[in-house]
This record gives structure tokens, sequence and C-alpha cells, in this order.
């Protein structure tokens, strides 16, 4: 399947399910549909596989809903309950489990779009490739990406198969800007122009790669929201500047300042408040000039040559 972001450029995360009933589920749901959201995306690890299970109940009482849905799901995290360990491990044997167990949770014939987690330090291209052919072959996977994969992990992954990655998912946001960053300060010699990527952002470009933006909204890893955040005042006191001569929210200009990026940009809302999912969709409809989206990335804290 090709992803075009220009039709799907917000995506509803589905990460935050716990506690969450199958009615409320399809009610968020129902309300991203009917707002014109159809991408979803979640991870046989988010929940120990309970998010996909209680996807996989709302589909199986509403079937009807599943053609009208992208949907995401990752592999390659492994938390081991009985040892209390964490490892990663994108062997072809469990990319291959992973996704007929990722099936069988949500009740579905296939994937549309499926991606390696985490980089595995010991995975093997061919390996994987193998094991992308097989679940393509199989019908059960339209399309295949990666997570949070650095340049030469993508790179060594794209020269081993011939299916193409369409998707790099990446934290991006006005509170993590490194991936922007060193291109913007290229030979200064400071934290800066400090390379944390590897050129990664015109990699993906050059390759029709799709910049999937999670967290796009928190500082640091998790650190909590820019919004309101003291850490954050002169980029929150711009923000409320643009909200106010765009009359929106903040959220949806810190949207915007994600989709300006280009056509190639979708932004993860992690949210499951109707409210602030449409804050993010409004985001879709503001045009920051390119004078107010480099003011906003100064306020941040951010260096501009």
């Amino acid at each position: 399947m090709a992803f075009n972001s220009s039709n799907h450029p917000i995506i509803q995360g589905l990460m935050r399910l716990k506690g969450m009933s199958a009615d409320d589920l399809y009610n968020l749901i129902k309300y991203d549909l009917d707002h014109g959201v159809h991408f979803f995306d979640i991870s046989d690890i988010y929940n120990d596989g309970e998010c996909e299970s209680l996807l996989g109940e709302v589909l199986t009482k509403h079937p009807e809903l599943r053609e009208q849905m992208i949907i995401q799901t990752k592999c390659g995290i492994v938390k081991d309950r009985e040892n209390d360990i964490v490892y990663y491990d994108l062997s072809y044997d469990h990319i291959i489990e992973s996704v007929n167990n990722s099936l069988k949770r949500m009740n579905i014939k296939y994937i549309d779009s499926f991606l390696l987690h985490r980089p595995d330090v010991f995975f093997s291209a061919p390996e994987v490739a193998r094991a992308f052919a097989t679940l393509s072959q199989e019908g059960k996977v339209l399309s295949f990406g990666v997570s949070n994969f650095p340049h030469e992990a993508l790179k060594y992954l794209k020269d081993h198969t011939n299916i193409p990655i369409s998707v790099n998912q990446l934290q991006l946001g006005l509170g993590h800007l490194d991936l922007v960053r060193e291109v913007l300060n290229l030979n200064v010699n400071n934290e800066e122009g400090a390379e944390h990527t590897g050129e990664l952002f015109f990699y993906m470009k050059r390759y029709n790669i799709v910049l999937q933006c999670w967290s796009p909204y928190q500082y640091g890893l998790f650190g909590g929201s820019i919004f309101d955040s003291p850490k954050y005042k002169e980029c929150n006191e711009y923000l409320d500047v643009l909200a106010r001569k765009y009359k929106t929210s903040k959220c949806a200009i810190a949207t915007s300042f994600l989709l300006a990026l280009g056509n190639d940009i979708q932004v993860i809302t992690g949210s499951t408040n109707p409210k602030h999912v449409q804050e993010s969709i409004d985001g879709t409809k503001v045009r920051l000039t390119k004078g107010e989206w480099y003011t906003l990335y100064r306020k941040t804290g951010n260096l501009l040559p």
C-alpha cells in the first residue's frame, strides 16, 4: 500500500487504551472516521498486547469499521515478565510469530502497515527481508516500515530488500527537534551542531520515506507536555500569539509546525480525548508563514545561526 500523508496527515495513536472499554474505543474510532482520520497506530507491546485485543473486540462487534481503517502495528520490543527483562528481537521467527499473534488479537486478516519498533543491534537485514517477503506473499502485510531507526540501520535494511520501506516513525515535535536542528546547524561547534541522526531527515526525503512524528507535544523522552510548561515559556507565549492570529488552539499550531515540513509528514496524536484529537485535526487547516515557523523554532530555545 502506498502512503500519501497529504491524505492522512493525522494518525490516531492507540497506546493509551488501558482502562478504556470496547464501547469507549468504538466511540473514539467513530469520531476519528467521521472527522477524516482513518489511520490508526498500535503495537504488540502496548499494554502487553491488550491494546490490540481491545481493538480486536471492537472490530469483532463492528466489522464494518475495518475497511474504513488503515491499521498499523509494530513488533520488536519483548518484555520477559518471568525474568523481569526487556530486549529487542527482529529475528525472522519473532517477526512472523508477532504478525500472526497481532492478526489474531485484532481479529483481522491483514495489516495495512507493519513496523519494526526498535532497531535490534543483532538484526540481520537479509533475515528481516526474508520475513517481509514471506508476509507480503501470504497477504498478511500490505506495507512495511520501521520505527526509531537511525540512518545507517535504515540504509542497511533498504539495501537488502526490494520491498519498499514506507515509513520511519520518530519522535519529533517542538520539545524534541534534534532531527531538524542538526540540519540547520551544520558546522556549528556546539551542541546544536552535533550530529545525532546522521542527516536522517533528508535521507528519508530522498527515498520518499514518510516521517511519522510520535509524542509530538512532549519534551524529552516522555518528559511531559510542552503546553504551559515553564521549560517552554517563550514557546508558549508565541504559540498563544499564533493561536489568536489563526483563531485556533496551541496544539493546532504545534501540529501545523510539523506538517509544514512536507507532504511526507504525519503526526500521531496519542490522546483518546476527542477534544484534543480535534485540536490536532485543526492543525491541518493552518499554514504558518516561513517567518512564523522559524520564529517558533527559535522560541523553543534552539539556535538559528
